[in-house]
């Protein structure tokens, strides 16, 4: 089924920047927390909460003396004078991007493209349009979908079986045994919620300057079900709704199997497209619009070494498709931070808004199952309301702070252990752990109010989830079977 859409005109504007196939990082926006308190869980107090006002220490600026020279350096939030003398290189005279430690330099756009200076040794694989991939060479290159910082994402059509799908192709520092994608390929795929997994088509490895290249062929995907994809639909609550147990299904899935995601999270969940197969690769291109070709050259005018590509082609964007070619169905992605349940890492590498109080507090030695749906309840919080629950937190300790205030005091325990604790709380707080509620302001948008019983049985699944003890927390094998998903 399709998504229902009002209106197409302003997908590619809404959609800018969001990846597909690949967990990218992404920029943070400002938003002050008064604007998003009412749509946030807030706590109902036994006694007194006063929080701190922080002082902010006085800024004591060095004595510089007298510069001899000045470059004016603009950020965001003020005008800082530099001394030409603390750079390393004089980059004031350059009439190019800076170079490469190789001495290549991009002579076009810098805007959507990957780290030049990472084709190198262990790096990317230079790879053009054009070019096949594949041991037979059956997936022709045709555009670029993305890039992290492990990999580059390519738009190929699979000549063997006539169908388009994504070549994701690793640098030559990850090795097979780095790769949980491949365990993937290995499991049931006619097990209920193994459809909302993106479970490689096809493996195969790719040698080049850089090294030896791990490469994974998987479905073609579209854009990430956070945020704002709710705006052109003409009834987002229950097709978010959809979203969000297709999600928890996905995850039930995985744990099952013995795996943890790590990374489960809005980026990673992204909207299946309807078949494309059927168009050439020139109607495809129509469509998504000719790839650009940024000019990679070097300093010194002689050849370009093996290691770097002869150009970086920025991303293209799907939606350009139109939404026609979005359907009702997520998939989940990205398996970088995913380990066996049986053996956890010391660490994880999920942005910190969806890390479970218990890894803030003990590290690595709590990361389980548990973590996921913690992050689960992030996700389903995000997916429905489309705003993440915990927003431009800049530190674990504020971030602790912020869980404190929507879902009580931590166990005494923790309470002990958080250092930081007296920074924004005086030490006779006393707070239960149940919540009264989602409050939606006035200053909320219309198409994404819920339902009074919606809203109730929302409240009632995350604080089932968003406990702090990890054994007390729902299974996704639980969060499934919630109320919620049977209005």
């Amino acid at each position: 089924m399709r998504l229902h859409i009002l209106s197409s005109r302003h997908s590619a504007k809404l959609f800018h920047n969001l990846p597909c196939h690949q967990s990218l990082n992404s920029g943070r926006r400002t938003c002050s927390r008064g604007s998003l308190s009412t749509l946030f869980i807030q706590p109902k107090r036994i006694t007194t909460f006063s929080i701190k006002q922080i002082k902010q220490p006085a800024v004591t600026m060095p004595n510089l003396g007298e510069p001899r020279s000045l470059v004016q350096i603009k950020t965001a939030d003020s005008d800082d004078l530099v001394r030409d003398d603390e750079f390393s290189d004089d980059i004031s005279c350059l009439d190019h991007a800076p170079a490469t430690s190789h001495g290549t330099y991009l002579a076009g756009t810098q805007d959507d493209v990957e780290n030049l200076e990472d084709y190198q040794a262990g790096g990317y694989h230079p790879i053009h349009l054009g070019d096949h991939l594949g041991n037979t060479g059956r997936y022709h290159v045709i555009h670029k979908l993305g890039h992290g910082g492990f990999s580059t994402v390519w738009l190929c059509r699979d000549s063997e079986e006539g169908k388009y799908v994504a070549v994701k192709v690793l640098t030559a520092d990850i090795s097979a045994d780095d790769l949980l994608d491949l365990r993937l390929r290995d499991l049931d795929r006619s097990a209920p919620g193994a459809e909302y997994i993106n479970i490689p088509k096809d493996y195969f490895v790719l040698e080049g300057p850089n090294g030896t290249h791990q490469c994974l062929v998987l479905t073609l995907l579209g854009p990430r079900v956070s945020p704002r994809i709710w705006v052109e639909m003409q009834n987002p609550g229950p097709t978010l709704r959809k979203f969000c147990q297709q999600a928890a299904c996905g995850l039930k899935f995985l744990h099952q199997n013995g795996l943890c995601h790590g990374d489960f999270r809005p980026a990673n969940i992204l909207l299946r497209l309807a078949n494309l197969d059927h168009l050439s690769e020139d109607e495809v291109l129509s469509l998504l619009g000719q790839p650009e070709e940024s000019e990679v050259l070097t300093e010194s005018g002689e050849n370009l070494p093996l290691s770097a590509p002869r150009y970086l082609v920025p991303s293209t964007n799907l939606l350009s498709l139109g939404a026609k070619y979005l359907i009702e169905q997520i998939c989940i992605i990205d398996f970088g931070e995913s380990f066996q349940s049986s053996s956890p890492p010391a660490d994880i590498g999920i942005p910190e808004e969806y890390l479970a109080p218990e890894v803030l507090i003990e590290g690595g030695a709590s990361i389980g199952p548990a973590c996921d749906l913690w992050a689960l309840g992030c996700t389903l919080f995000e997916i429905r309301r489309q705003i993440p629950l915990f927003y431009m937190i800049p530190d674990r300790d504020e971030l602790l702070a912020e869980m404190v205030g929507f879902f009580g005091k931590l166990p005494e325990l923790w309470w002990g252990q958080w250092e930081a604790r007296a920074n924004f709380f005086d030490e006779n707080i006393a707070l239960s752990h149940k919540t009264e509620g989602f409050k939606i302001g006035s200053k909320d948008k219309i198409a994404l109010d819920m339902p009074e019983e919606e809203h109730k049985l929302l409240k009632d699944l995350l604080t089932k989830i968003f406990t702090y003890i990890p054994e007390n927390r729902l299974s996704a094998a639980e969060v499934i079977q919630h109320d919620w998903f049977k209005m």
